[in-house]
């Protein structure tokens, strides 16, 4: 049960309750997590985030920054936002949700049925974090999101303070199957690769599997690049090899397996043909 509400003054100073708080103490930014209906989030202390000026979406050069309170709809709004992640964005449904969510608060709350995670990983973002170290000085590390959510529990008491993109000559195309575009999604996936030469290189494939967690399709990436598949079609009965799938409300385990597959291999063909055609990234 929630006790106790306060609004952070500074990052070193949010963390340091974090740290005081056992895990008791948890961070709300836009609070659809924590609000929602039998959300697992599970607190006596809530500090909010809201004080902190995190909300600036910034473009230095090939470079953008997006604080980690910028929303949805305001990452909706931006020229500076790549179309790639707006269409993500678009991925949540309800426009009060979109005015509540988060960049930050949608990594930070490690679901299954992210609408970003997939496609920010598949970019190769990274996060830029605050921490405070054992001897209590604070620090900041900018870090890859893929280190970030392979090292997740490292991470647990870190601050999200802005996502950065910094591959602007990269593909991403992402897919989204749920029931309606108000349902938890069976399946969310996200296909990556810059382009070098007119041609595709450097390729991340990222898929949120409901029941699953998020999962990296690595061995697609190696067989892609070392051309072990003919056509783009060739890739999908190898891409839900070793992937743990199960029956829920979202959908069959079969059901699941099946997607995944025939969508991976639909996002490359697509690739491929962006590159050919010339077409804007």
């Amino acid at each position: 049960m929630i006790g106790k509400f306060t609004k952070g003054e500074s990052p070193k100073q949010i963390l340091q309750e974090v740290q005081k708080g056992k895990g008791l103490t948890r961070l709300i930014a836009g609070g659809t997590e924590i609000n929602r209906l039998g959300s697992s989030v599970a607190a006596d202390h809530l500090i909010s985030l809201q004080n902190l000026s995190l909300n600036e979406i910034r473009k230095e050069g090939s470079l953008i920054s997006i604080g980690a309170m910028v929303t949805f709809t305001e990452m909706l709004e931006s020229d500076t936002i790549p179309a790639y992640l707006k269409e993500a964005v678009r991925f949540c449904g309800s426009f009060t949700r979109r005015n509540m969510a988060t960049i930050g608060g949608n990594i930070a709350a490690d679901r299954d049925d992210s609408y970003l995670m997939p496609t920010l990983l598949s970019a190769k973002a990274r996060v830029l974090l605050g921490d405070i170290s054992i001897d209590g000085k604070y620090n900041e590390e900018d870090i890859p999101l893929r280190e970030y959510l392979e090292f997740r529990d490292h991470f647990n008491d870190s601050l999200i303070l802005a996502v950065i993109l910094n591959r602007p000559q990269r593909v991403v195309l992402s897919k989204r199957f749920a029931r309606s575009v108000q349902s938890n999604a069976a399946v969310t996936v996200s296909f990556g690769a810059s382009v070098e030469d007119g041609t595709l290189s450097d390729f991340r494939i990222f898929a949120a599997v409901k029941g699953t967690g998020i999962v990296r399709l690595s061995h697609i990436e190696e067989g892609i690049a070392n051309r072990q598949f003919v056509e783009p079609e060739d890739v999908a009965p190898s891409a839900t090899q070793n992937i743990a799938f199960v029956d829920d409300i979202t959908g069959s385990s079969s059901y699941k397996r099946y997607i995944l597959g025939s969508s991976v291999a639909d996002l490359y063909k697509q690739s491929l043909s962006i590159v050919e055609n010339g077409g804007d990234l």
